[in-house]
């Protein structure tokens, strides 16, 4: 019995997929932010707000299936002025759009989306759009 338990221990250990979690420390592969679109019609001001949406291709990962992850949204008022030290908005998992919260309608905002997986690594992209009203 002793001699089965052993057989049995060393199998577990050899085998890749038993007790053997890989590491991860590569980020996810992802083309960034592909729009930011709102619908905005007649004049634009006047206290009046919109809801950007925000749509990307979904990121690959060598660990963690492109469901499980999660996507860092970076808001800015001027161009390239994003802080990745925090996100403004964090995704659910797997999302491929996202709508943010009511935006005064008669400011410029830039958006930036990055790709984090399980492990916690984010992709370092920089690809930034100017959300654009497409009904003026």
């Amino acid at each position: 019995m002793a001699l089965l338990l052993l057989l049995l221990a060393a199998l577990l250990v050899a085998s890749p997929t038993v007790g053997a979690k890989r590491r991860d420390h590569a980020p996810p592969r992802f083309a960034g932010l592909n729009s930011a679109t709102t619908c905005v019609p007649g004049p634009v001001g006047g206290g009046r707000t919109t809801t950007y949406t925000l749509t990307w291709d979904a990121a690959t990962d060598n660990v963690s299936p492109s469901g499980t992850i999660v996507y860092l949204v970076y808001q800015a008022n001027a161009p390239a002025a994003e802080d990745f030290s925090t996100p403004t908005y964090t995704t659910s998992t797997g999302a491929t759009s996202f709508a943010t919260p009511p935006l005064p309608a008669d400011r410029p905002f830039y958006f930036v989306v990055r790709a984090r997986d399980q492990a916690g690594n984010v992709d370092g992209n920089t690809v930034e759009r100017q959300g654009q009203n497409v009904c003026v």
